[in-house]
């Protein structure tokens, strides 16, 4: 498959993934350096260097190149090492464990998806998901943008119950079902690919837990959906949590502020890096 890789620098990074989104980028890898943000965005099909000249604020260096016709995420994962995030424990097959570990594995293949559990913004979820699964016992899951399937997988072995799974990208859904037979939690996975909330089964919804690792764009986007699909916490223990990833620090307050508007309160967070997961609750 051809990619078409654009490259830039800005110092307005909320602006610039959301036009990048906008203009059809299937990925975007964000590296923040002081006030200085470096992008990196992937495309399925040749972008408009001239459009995005005019659509993205305030960048420098914006450059596009083609990559040979290779499957780049695969092949810049190969021979990764295993993600020890107890109680989690990741691996590709030639680091499959030979003896028992006591930990809940997951095999995974990233294929063209994005999830490998290498990123911070995934290691950060998979500890607050463990935090929140301590003290708290949801019914109805739902993993939003789920990339390559890590979190759906890790849940439906965390709790033993039937997860959805939603991605904008074929791609993704096509690899998700394929990393959950795998992981043989295929009857407890249920993908879709969807937009936001608009092709799932509405006899899930609400949900007691929803997981989005996606965009800062995103997330503030679909914040009303979110907090719809979200149900009340009718008792300590059960439902109403909302964990967001995909979130640089200096984008924190944003989503803190987006979120209180509409009636969520922030728990909890986990900061790894540059990076930040959020809890938020009813």
């Amino acid at each position: 498959m051809q990619i078409w890789k654009v490259i830039l620098t800005t110092n307005n990074v909320d602006a610039a993934e959301e036009s990048l989104s906008h203009a059809g980028a299937g990925a975007v890898f964000i590296t923040a350096s002081g006030n200085q943000t470096h992008i990196e965005a992937y495309f399925h099909t040749q972008p408009d260097l001239n459009y995005l000249e005019e659509i993205l604020p305030l960048h420098q260096n914006l450059t596009t190149e083609i990559l040979p016709p290779l499957d780049w995420v695969s092949h810049s994962q190969t021979g990764l090492p295993v993600i020890n995030q107890p109680p989690f424990f990741i691996f590709e097959k030639q680091n499959r464990p030979e003896h028992p570990n006591g930990l809940i594995n997951i095999e995974l293949h990233a294929g063209r998806a994005f999830g490998s559990g290498h990123h911070e913004t995934t290691r950060g979820c998979l500890i607050m998901l463990d935090k929140l699964l301590k003290r708290t016992n949801p019914k109805h899951i739902l993993d939003l943008g789920c990339g390559s399937g890590i979190l759906a997988i890790a849940l439906a072995k965390a709790t033993h119950r039937k997860i959805q799974a939603s991605d904008i990208d074929p791609e993704a859904v096509a690899m998700t079902l394929k990393n959950s037979g795998l992981n043989h939690v295929r009857q407890l996975v249920q993908v879709y690919e969807s937009d936001g909330f608009n092709r799932l089964e509405k006899d899930h919804k609400p949900y007691d837990l929803i997981v989005a690792n996606i965009l800062t764009g995103t997330l503030k986007r679909l914040a009303n959906d979110l907090t719809k699909n979200l149900s009340p916490p009718q008792y300590p223990n059960t439902g109403g949590n909302l964990v967001l990833s995909g979130i640089l620090n200096t984008q924190q307050q944003q989503i803190v502020s987006t979120m209180r508007q509409f009636g969520l309160r922030l728990q909890e967070k986990v900061i790894l890096e540059e990076w930040t997961t959020l809890c938020f609750r009813r």
